[in-house]
């Protein structure tokens, strides 16, 4: 959806300051549609200008988990009336049916041994779907622009305020009072606030921050038509459930989708010099193969290779994919600039929540840009948007984190690694290997209650009780901080232009 400038004629001279987002995901046009809602014109507009790298919106990826917290999100957004009206079905409280989780890396038939319960009945949202209704929320004061790659930006101060100007790899550049990176796990706003940081201040710890790092995880994808599958094994176990086929480090998901069954392996391969990495050469997404992938699979239960079999001959199919995640940030916000989503806390997928956790980042800071005391400064009062954007942080960095750790954690139990389940070498079948059947039994206990917390969550009320603190804490930052004179801070202090840190 891109507005054009000449919608927002006429409204200039009622603006109260420019958003930009960088990156139109999930998490960029989430809060990009959570400003249009909550603005209040009479308070003043809030112009959001949204740079995409790309051509157009993409919709490259998965299905987006949409759990509890980011339905209510959602619904907060009007989804649910633009969901019935396209026959998708919409999330229900209660406990519904997940995967069925099975030991399968032997050559002899292998066993299920967790019947997964999830506590909500989670929506797996197309992801087009999703970015076409977000789109569909935006208000006249929100513009995209395309083919707009970030490569860095710079912090100037002025006599009012704080400035930003962005720059961009086709040589231009654009101004904002608050820039938000929503650029994912490869975020150059990241990368721009940390590697500035470790120059600026000598300390060369910021740096790690600046890049994603590998997860120690690869990805291969490919669709199995249901027909074909069905043809060949009419009975097959993949056809009506979902199914985790684990084995020491990988596992095989497997699940129904219609015309398809969706499959992904994940192997757990950390060492940097594995030749499997070496293939990538700076690229996330390679061409495979379904051969590939059987191979991978070689020594495993007949019923998966079955499944493994029917895969897609066509190569552009099938791809495999190289993961990385963010390391837990110290802070995810920098005086006018913050990171949201996968920008701030890229994580593994094995919880299927990172869409989620992005949609609630943007929905809070959404609410918060939109809050009545945040302004700019005036010649009687500081600029409030430094503190609203640290409020944000507060509230939700450590959540997102915390999510982050479960998905990395419930990789570790599908592949039978994680620590303290310490899994016996010795069965009594000379041909199976790995944990014994009452070690598993543990095991599927755990992947149980790692679940129960994504059937917790009420977001309004969480806006109520946090929300209320926002005229607080701002009144109380502004009153602790020295003497508002910024031209004698600038003269006594210095700023770093490039990254708006005070030295």
């Amino acid at each position: 959806m891109n507005v054009p400038d000449t919608q927002r004629n006429g409204k200039k001279n009622n603006v109260r300051f420019r958003v930009t987002i960088v990156g139109c995901g999930i998490g960029g046009l989430t809060l990009a549609a959570t400003i249009s809602k909550f603005t209040i014109e009479q308070d003043g507009i809030i112009e959001v200008d949204m740079y995409e790298s790309k051509s157009e919106v993409s919709v490259i990826g998965a299905g987006v988990g949409i759990w509890k917290r980011s339905w209510q999100v959602l619904q907060d957004l009007g989804f649910e009336e633009e969901l019935v009206k396209r026959e998708v079905k919409v999330p229900v409280d209660g406990e519904s049916r997940g995967p069925i989780f099975r030991k399968s890396d032997q050559p002899t038939p292998g066993y299920d041994f967790h019947d997964h319960v999830m506590p909500y009945g989670p929506l797996g949202l197309h992801r087009p779907t999703l970015l076409e209704i977000l789109q569909s929320k935006l208000s006249a004061n929100c513009t995209i622009h395309t083919s707009k790659a970030l490569v860095s930006y710079t912090v100037h101060a002025g006599d009012n305020d704080s400035g930003i100007t962005l720059h961009f790899a086709d040589n231009t550049t654009a101004e904002a009072d608050i820039l938000i990176g929503a650029d994912g796990v490869y975020s150059a706003t990241r990368q721009t606030m940390f590697s500035g940081l470790a120059e600026e201040t000598g300390n060369k710890e910021y740096a790690q921050y600046a890049r994603a790092e590998y997860s120690g995880t690869l990805a291969y994808r490919g669709p199995v038509p249901t027909e074909k599958l069905k043809e060949k094994y009419p009975q097959h176990i993949v056809l009506n459930r979902p199914k985790a086929w684990c084995g020491k480090s990988q596992h095989v998901i497997t699940h129904p989708l219609g015309p398809y069954i969706g499959i992904i392996l994940y192997m757990y391969r950390p060492d940097l010099s594995s030749p499997h990495l070496a293939r990538f050469q700076n690229q996330s997404v390679i061409p495979s193969s379904r051969d590939e992938v059987l191979a991978l699979c070689e020594g495993w239960e007949p019923e998966l290779r079955e499944v493994l079999e029917c895969i897609d001959p066509d190569p552009s199919k099938v791809s495999c994919w190289v993961i990385h995640r963010v390391k837990p940030l110290p802070f995810c916000v920098l005086g006018n600039v913050g990171l949201i989503g996968d920008a701030a806390h890229a994580m593994l997928p094995h919880q299927g929540v990172g869409g989620g956790q992005a949609i609630e980042d943007a929905h809070l800071l959404g609410r918060l840009l939109t809050h009545p005391k945040a302004a700019v400064s005036s010649p009687s009062s500081p600029s409030t948007l430094p503190i609203i954007l640290k409020l944000y942080e507060t509230f939700r960095l450590p959540a997102a984190q915390k999510a982050a750790e479960a998905s990395y954690d419930n990789g570790l139990m599908y592949e039978f690694n994680y620590p303290g389940l310490v899994f016996g070498d010795s069965q009594a079948d000379p041909n199976s290997r790995g944990p014994t059947p009452d070690e598993l039994k543990v095991l599927g206990e755990r992947i149980g209650e790692s679940f129960t917390w994504l059937k917790e969550g009420d977001v309004e009320g969480d806006w109520q009780k946090n929300g209320g603190r926002v005229g607080e804490d701002v009144i109380v930052a502004i009153f602790k901080r020295p003497a508002y004179d910024r031209k004698k801070r600038k003269k006594r202090e210095g700023l770093n232009h490039r990254t708006g840190l005070y030295i």
